[in-house]
């Protein structure tokens, strides 16, 4: 075995599409571990699109790799509901937003208020949150929102 598969981690691959902020969707595969520390079960993508790193390795579907800077992505979608997601569904108070992104588009679908009770506005819960994508359970997938690329956000309930 050569030395270059030693020290090799094992990743799962998940399909995931991003909108980058200059109009492209790139579709293709991150790779997730299947253990982590901070939660039980395998690395999910919005643990990939949050973590600290600037970059993450996206596989497009015609084999290509490309280093996508995360400060460029305006949504990824979709992402699989977890366990822990439906156990935090079921458990956190949620509220229906709309959120108007900075090129126009606009998302609809419910955020999770994991706050104090005396906190659980949606002004308070967008402006305590310090992760770079928030997640959005929309209809049609999961959608991780990059903060910064809102431009406005309209509650529906």
């Amino acid at each position: 075995m050569s030395n270059v598969y030693t020290y090799r981690i094992e990743k799962d691959k998940l399909a995931v599409s991003v909108r980058l902020k200059g109009g492209e969707n790139v579709h293709g595969f991150i790779f997730v571990q299947p253990s982590v520390y901070r939660h039980l079960g395998r690395e999910e993508p919005v643990d990939v699109f949050n973590s600290p790193e600037p970059f993450l390795p996206l596989v497009t579907n015609d084999g290509d790799t490309l280093l996508v800077a995360k400060d460029q992505v305006m949504e990824a979608w979709p992402v699989d509901e977890t366990e822990a997601d439906e156990l935090r569904r079921t458990s956190a108070r949620s509220v229906i937003l709309e959120i108007t992104l900075v090129d126009g588009a606009i998302r609809t679908g419910a955020v999770l208020l994991e706050m104090p009770s005396d906190r659980a506005r949606p002004l308070d819960f967008l402006n305590q949150h310090t992760d770079r994508f928030l997640t959005l359970f929309a209809d049609d997938a999961i959608h991780l929102v990059n903060m910064r690329c809102i431009e406005r956000v309209r509650p529906l309930d």
